[in-house]
């Protein structure tokens, strides 16, 4: 809904001050609204990311007075509207992604997309042909990992010990005993790992012994060596003592409760 009249919108077109004035009027608390909204939490940002982007975003305003064409109120305010979501994508990533340039960044942003949100994974197949053409290479992949990892990041709620939900910097906080302001993406990352470990021999041991050592046999977990399924299944058998029945219905259903614990506990995170 717009306040914005056909005549209006011509005139602005033609630098009319007063239609220029109505324009820029109609549209300031929409620029802020998503200054804000892109900027995310304050706590984390600051305000003077929004600032900044709201700032971009006035200068995405004038920049579609001459490029829109047409005078329908309606469609100019839809064109205003991409053309913000365009100015400000670009300059939040300019602010909040250092050591990696806008196309990584994006490349990025669709490896994200492919795992579903998991920056982690998108590190892992922004490296594969599921890329296409935008395939990064390991160490693109990673710096814009460490780069995505500070927007928004530690702001987002999670789950305690206890049940309650907080923020990622609160948990963080109590986990490496270290100010949110003074943690980085690197002290992030190795925390995880560690977090990921303790949380896959904590689900193993939830396991029967049999189905705890096929498991292990499949993603060569220390101290079993690493079985291929089926290709090494004769040589798992013969190590193990257990029949080609046993070792398939102990992968089968240990592989299944072990996603089913590790998917529990992985909420926490």
């Amino acid at each position: 809904m717009t306040h914005l009249t056909h005549s209006q919108i011509s005139a602005a077109r033609e630098n009319d001050l007063d239609a220029v004035s109505a324009v820029i009027s109609e549209t300031e608390a929409l620029i802020k609204a998503k200054a804000r909204h892109y900027a995310g939490s304050a706590e984390v940002n600051g305000n003077a990311l929004a600032e900044d982007l709201a700032q971009a975003g006035r200068i995405a305003v004038w920049q579609s007075l001459a490029k829109f064409d047409g005078d329908s109120p309606g469609e100019f305010m839809k064109y205003i509207d991409r053309a913000l979501h365009t100015a400000m994508s670009e300059a939040r990533r300019a602010e909040t992604r250092p050591g990696v340039t806008p196309y990584a960044a994006g490349d990025f942003e669709k490896a994200l997309t492919l795992a579903g949100g998991d920056p982690y994974d998108a590190e892992r197949i922004a490296i594969t042909d599921d890329m296409g053409e935008r395939q990064m290479s390991p160490d693109h992949a990673y710096a814009a990992r460490l780069s995505w990892l500070g927007l928004e990041y530690l702001d987002r709620p999670v789950q305690s010990e206890g049940g309650k939900v907080i923020t990622l910097a609160a948990k963080l906080e109590r986990e490496i005993g270290m100010p949110a302001e003074l943690i980085t993406a690197a002290d992030i990352a190795s925390h995880r790992r560690t977090v990921i470990r303790d949380q896959v021999h904590r689900t193993l041991g939830l396991l029967s012994e049999r189905q705890r050592h096929v498991v292990k046999a499949v993603f060569g977990i220390s101290p079993v060596p690493k079985y291929r399924p089926v290709i090494d299944d004769a040589e798992l058998e013969a190590d193990t003592g257990l029949s080609h029945d046993q070792v398939r219905q102990a992968r089968k259903k240990g592989k299944e409760r072990f996603s089913e614990l590790y998917r529990a506990g992985a909420r926490a995170w």
